[in-house]
């Protein structure tokens, strides 16, 4: 068993320093715009509530997961401190810093190398996981 995630939103909380770092690099979110979208899906439920915000919840014996995450993302340390609890909780967690690149880079297979290379990364880890499962 294992995960894969593509720039995950793990702090609905929006404490990660990287809104304030990748602002003027991240063309898809700013935080006051992020906190309108957290607002009108939560309401009034704690925005650390780990049922919204995984970064806060229980992460010991999680199957492996690996993250990709643009380096220009304000997303990017939400994406840090995931891993870094689930490796302090003991799962198989690894994390692709993709340099240079924005949130949905993904998006460019045909015109992004990157792209190309994070979905085959991607693929090889989920036929892994897939192998060892059988």
């Amino acid at each position: 068993m294992g995960a894969t995630v593509l720039s995950p939103v793990t702090d609905l909380a929006l404490t990660g320093k990287s809104f304030e770092t990748r602002a003027e690099v991240d063309p898809y979110f700013i935080k006051s715009q992020a906190a309108g979208l957290v607002r009108s899906y939560l309401g009034e439920t704690d925005l650390n509530n780990p049922l919204a915000s995984p970064l806060y919840g229980n992460l010991t014996g999680l199957p492996a997961i690996r993250i990709h995450v643009g380096d220009d993302e304000v997303l990017l340390d939400d994406s840090r401190r995931y891993v870094e609890r689930a490796i302090a909780a003991g799962v198989d967690a690894t994390l692709d810093i993709w340099m240079g690149m924005a949130h949905g880079f993904v998006n460019g297979v045909g015109t992004l190398e990157a792209a190309a290379e994070a979905l085959s990364a991607i693929g090889k880890f989920l036929n892994e996981r897939l192998a060892e499962a059988r």
